[in-house]
């Protein structure tokens, strides 16, 4: 009678064990499973999309994009943004605010070579720059 308790006891614990380990597992792989060469701001409808590329006009893969957020009353608030460019040689930097008090600069670097772009939300809500790391 005392081996059916324990063993009874266990089943539902290793079943719930099973079951937030796989739920757990699923939500690391939809986390994973985000757009590469893609960050967002979480900050309105604007966005920004960085083609890298090298003096031979090919993609450069793993160039570092930084870039800083002001915004909120008196652009007290700040958003430091980081990410790397893709195999193709893009990031796309997304829902970035639609009206800006401060300049955004976008710092894009590779092997001590950099490049920086400002964007001008009122100007173009949905810029495109190509940055040629020389």
């Amino acid at each position: 009678m005392e081996d059916m308790r324990k063993q009874s006891c266990s089943t539902p614990l290793l079943f719930c064990l099973v079951l937030v380990c796989s739920q757990s597992g699923s939500a690391q792989n939809t986390s994973a499973a985000t757009v590469p060469g893609e960050i967002s701001a979480d900050l309105g409808p604007s966005s920004a999309l960085i083609a890298v590329s090298g003096p031979d006009s090919k993609p450069i893969y793993g160039a570092k994009v930084t870039t800083r957020i002001q915004y909120g009353v008196f652009s007290v608030k700040k958003l430091d943004l980081e990410a790397f460019s893709g195999a193709d040689g893009r990031i796309k930097i997304t829902n970035l605010p639609e009206t800006l008090k401060k300049p955004m600069y976008i710092h894009i670097t590779k092997d001590g070579k950099q490049g920086v772009e400002e964007f001008k939300p009122e100007l173009n809500c949905h810029a495109t720059f190509n940055v040629q790391l020389n």
